[in-house]
């Protein structure tokens, strides 16, 4: 009997998580084109203000160049809450280094309005954990089990 082609875009997968989406799901939140720069974290958002108190890290929360662990983080905490085929794709998209480690474009202009909608309400939900968070580690373990984030956290809480 023969078979029926199958769309590769509608096939469901199960992740590890036991979510299930589809490639379809994943291109519906890229947008056609980059998009004009809109902060996603303005200074008036407390989101690095709260991560270098967490992290009691010195310097300025507002200084546009941060610690590379802030890239780091949001690439866990914030794209990590999308589709886990979301960020590599991402991560493809043609977006040449400026200077050191710096990119011509962040990720977030590679989303159209629904991704770009859902990774604001993603770094909201970042800080309300934070805010009643004591210090990185005891955020990291509220964040992570409240958004059922797979990541492999530190085994003990640094002194």
């Amino acid at each position: 009997m023969p078979q029926m082609p199958v769309d590769k875009e509608l096939e469901i997968i199960e992740l590890r998580n036991n979510t299930k989406v589809t490639l379809k799901q994943v291109k519906d939140l890229l947008g056609e084109a980059v998009a004009d720069y809109l902060p996603v974290f303005p200074n008036t958002n407390p989101f690095f203000k709260l991560m270098f108190k967490l992290n009691k890290w010195d310097g300025d929360p507002t200084a546009f160049v941060k610690p590379v662990p802030c890239a780091i983080y949001i690439k866990r905490y914030i794209y990590g809450r999308f589709d886990p085929e979301l960020l590599p794709t991402l991560l493809k998209q043609t977006n040449p280094l400026i200077s050191g480690h710096i990119r011509k474009y962040k990720l977030f202009q590679f989303l159209n309005e629904d991704g770009r909608a859902l990774l604001e309400t993603y770094v909201d939900d970042a800080v309300n954990v934070m805010k009643d968070s004591i210090n990185w580690f005891d955020f990291e373990d509220k964040y992570t089990k409240k958004y059922n984030l797979i990541v492999q956290l530190r085994c003990m809480e640094a002194k």
